[in-house]
């Protein structure tokens, strides 16, 4: 502003002041718009910034309300896949079924036990057997009003009449308290039985329907001192990883059977 007032006074006793002070204050004009630029400039970043913030804010609170609706899908598709696989495991269905959901587990030494979240208001009966994607997976044995307590076939009380696949041969299969593993007792120290054999019901005592799967011997132990050989069974359902079964829906027992 000072040399402002100065080029003014001398501009009037000097012409050529004029077009010297033009010349003086060219750089004062260039550095105002250069610091006008920068700060428009800032002031752009700023309100982009600022716009981001804000663009950031909404996208975070929407996919905080749209997590519970994919963790929704990602449910209904697990299910979805364990009901296909239920499906392709029983193309000919055995009987008329219900769909349960396992709501607990309790898997303490011998016994092996899930609940369920159907009971005797959706037509749930002790006795009923219960399939899962492979095979059986156990039957009822205690039921309330909208759930049911379920003994896996790898209950240490739990015996299945059973057959080796495509002969007559009858067997039992029994639970030895470990979900990994079942057993076939009372078989000569000399059976046939063999490792990789295919083990179903045989539908004996009308519990479970014939042919239904088992398991697999995975190995049979011969001992001379012992007068049965010592087979073990992997389960044909992979019963600690249990989150849908079906319940095979029969009339009423007349009697409270014991665990399979």
């Amino acid at each position: 502003m000072l040399l402002s007032i100065v080029i003014a006074a001398l501009s009037e006793k000097h012409p050529n002041m004029l077009n010297w002070s033009g010349n003086l204050t060219y750089p004062i004009h260039w550095l105002d718009l250069q610091a006008t630029k920068n700060w428009r400039t800032v002031g752009e970043y700023l309100q982009d910034r600022r716009s981001l913030l804000a663009e950031n804010a909404q996208l975070r609170e929407k996919l905080k309300s749209l997590e519970p609706k994919l963790l929704e899908n990602e449910i209904l598709h697990n299910e979805n896949r364990q009901l296909l696989a239920l499906l392709d495991s029983f193309p000919q269905p055995p009987g008329r079924m219900a769909v349960a959901q396992v709501i607990a587990e309790n898997f303490s030494p011998g016994s092996q036990l899930i609940t369920v979240n159907l009971g005797s208001h959706n037509g749930v009966h002790i006795g009923q057997p219960v399939l899962a994607a492979g095979g059986v997976a156990g039957q009822v044995i205690h039921v309330a009003d909208l759930s049911a307590q379920i003994a896996l076939i790898s209950d240490l009380d739990s015996s299945i009449p059973a057959q080796l696949a495509g002969t007559n041969l009858p067997l039992l299969v029994n639970g030895k308290g470990n979900i990994h593993w079942l057993s076939v007792p009372f078989q000569p120290r000399n059976t046939t039985l063999k490792a990789g054999d295919q083990l179903v019901t045989s539908g004996l005592g009308g519990r479970f329907p014939s042919g239904l799967h088992i398991g697999t011997i995975s190995r049979v132990i011969h001992n001379g001192d012992e007068p049965f050989a010592q087979i073990s069974v992997r389960p044909a359902v992979p019963l600690g990883q249990l989150t849908t079964v079906l319940i095979l829906l029969k009339n009423k027992p007349t009697s409270r059977p014991d665990k399979a």
